[in-house]
C-alpha cells in the first residue's frame, strides 16, 4: 500500500464526503479562461492570514493560479495545510489499516447486508476490480476505494491537487509547513461511525455512482470561477436536505471548522503572515471558517472573484 497515495485519497474523501463525493468521479470539461478561485484575506491588527479553499484532485486548467494568489503565497511566512502529503509517517499504511481494516476473521460480506453486497458485486463487475480486493476493509474505506477507482477514469489527477501544488512550492524554499491535523485524527473520525452507518454511506455511494453526470462540471467550474454560491449549493446544501447526514456533517465539517478557526486566531496573535490551504468545503456556509471568523469580529475580505458573489 503506497502511503503517499493513501493520505491523498483520505484528504480527497474529507473534502467530498459520501453520498456526494462520488459525483466528482465524472469528466471535467474545462474552459479556457484563467482560473480565479475564491480567496480571502484575514486581518487582525497588523497580522495577515490568507485563506485558500482547495480541491484535492486537480485538473491542468486549474493552473496557473492568479498572480494575486501567487504573490500572497510568496509573501507568506509559512504554509498551513490539513495534512502534509509530502512528509508522511513510515507507519501511514499501518494507521490506515488500523482505522479502515476489519477485525481478524471478519470480511466485508460479514458486516454488510446481502442486498448491499449484491449492489457492490454488480458495480465491480463493470470495473474489472475483483470484489475480493474489498473484503478486508470496513465499509467507509471501501467507499473511498470505489471513488478512487472512478477518479482514475477521469482527467482529474491527485498530483494536480491545490494543496499539493502549494506544498511542492513550499518544499523548494525555506518556508515552514504546519499541519492542522494528522492522518490518525482524520481516519479516527470515520472509524467511530458504526458499521450500520458506514453501510448506509456505502449503499448511497453505490447508488449515486449511477447518475449525476453534470455534477463535476458544475462544481469544478464553480471552483475555478470562485462562485461560492454554486459551491455551497453543491457541497453544503445537500447535507441540510437529509436528516441522516447531519451527524456526518457535524463530525466532518462543523467540529473541524471550529478547530481550524481557533488555529487561525492563534496564528493572528503571533503576528505572522500565513497562507492556509484547506478543502474548500470548510470555507462555506454559516458554519464555515469565513462566517465563523466574521462572527468573532475578525476582518475577512474576499480578495479575488471572477463574478459577483454574495458576501460571505
Amino acid at each position: 500500500m503506497n502511503s503517499h497515495k493513501v493520505v491523498r485519497d483520505v484528504s480527497f474523501f474529507f473534502c467530498r464526503l459520501v453520498p456526494y463525493l462520488v459525483l466528482l468521479c465524472l469528466s471535467f470539461q474545462a474552459k479556457a479562461e484563467v482560473s480565479q478561485p475564491a480567496f480571502w484575506e484575514v486581518r487582525k491588527g497588523d497580522s495577515v492570514l490568507y485563506l485558500m479553499g482547495s480541491m484535492h484532485f486537480g485538473h491542468p486548467d486549474f493552473y496557473p493560479m492568479p498572480k494575486t494568489i501567487e504573490d500572497a503565497f510568496a509573501k507568506a511566512d509559512r504554509l498551513v495545510v490539513e495534512v502534509n502529503l509530502l512528509n508522511l509517517s513510515p507507519q501511514a499504511a499501518q494507521i490506515v489499516f488500523k482505522h479502515g481494516g476489519l477485525q481478524q476473521g471478519q470480511t466485508l460480506k460479514d458486516v454488510i447486508s446481502p442486498s448491499t453486497y449484491r449492489l457492490l458485486q454488480n458495480h465491480v463487475q463493470k470495473t474489472n476490480v475483483p470484489i475480493n480486493a474489498f473484503h478486508r476493509f470496513q465499509p467507509w474505506y471501501v467507499t473511498l476505494l470505489l471513488v478512487e477507482t472512478e477518479i482514475r477514469k477521469t482527467e482529474l489527477q491527485q498530483q494536480l491537487g491545490v494543496d499539493l501544488y502549494f506544498l511542492k512550492k513550499a518544499s523548494g524554499t525555506e518556508k515552514p509547513i504546519d499541519e492542522l491535523e494528522t492522518l490518525e485524527s482524520q481516519l479516527s473520525l470515520f472509524s467511530t461511525f458504526s458499521l450500520k452507518e458506514q453501510e448506509r454511506f456505502l449503499r448511497q455511494t453505490l447508488q449515486d455512482l449511477q447518475n449525476g453526470r453534470d455534477y463535476l462540471t458544475k462544481m469544478a467550474e464553480a471552483w475555478r470561477q470562485g462562485n461560492v454560491d454554486v459551491l455551497e449549493q453543491t457541497l453544503i446544501e445537500p447535507f441540510r436536505a437529509q436528516k441522516d447526514s447531519q451527524q456526518l456533517f457535524d463530525r466532518m465539517f462543523t467540529r473541524r471548522n471550529k478547530k481550524m478557526v481557533s488555529a487561525v486566531e492563534r496564528y493572528l496573535q503571533k503576528g505572522q503572515r500565513v497562507f492556509l490551504v484547506v478543502g474548500v468545503g470548510h470555507m462555506l456556509g454559516d458554519d464555515g471558517i469565513v462566517s465563523l471568523l466574521q462572527r468573532r469580529g475578525i476582518q475577512v475580505e474576499r480578495v479575488l472573484s471572477a463574478a459577483p458573489q454574495k458576501n460571505l
